[in-house]
């Protein structure tokens, strides 16, 4: 049976997370001062590491930037996250 669990990102950085394969991202925001991601996945399901990235308006962003997933804001600062899906 599927469930949600909820993931810790690294805001403005590349951010590894182990997770169960298939696992499908649902919403990322900020509770309190994380920046955190919920995704719908089976508990029972192998796990794999997982790669996102995350820009800040006007950063640079150097080669392939992944599967564009969300954009989130804190003041003064917004945030754009990317799923460069599973990593060796």
């Amino acid at each position: 049976m599927d469930t949600i669990w909820k993931f810790t990102l690294s805001a403005g950085a590349r951010t590894i997370l182990e997770m169960p394969i298939g696992a499908q991202v649902l919403d990322i925001q900020f509770q309190g001062q994380s920046l955190q991601l919920w995704a719908l996945v089976d508990p029972d399901a192998k796990r794999e590491r997982r790669e996102f990235l995350i820009y800040g308006t006007g950063h640079p962003i150097a080669g392939y930037a992944g599967t564009y997933i969300a954009t989130v804001q804190m003041p003064p600062f917004v945030w754009h996250v990317f799923d460069l899906g599973g990593v060796a």
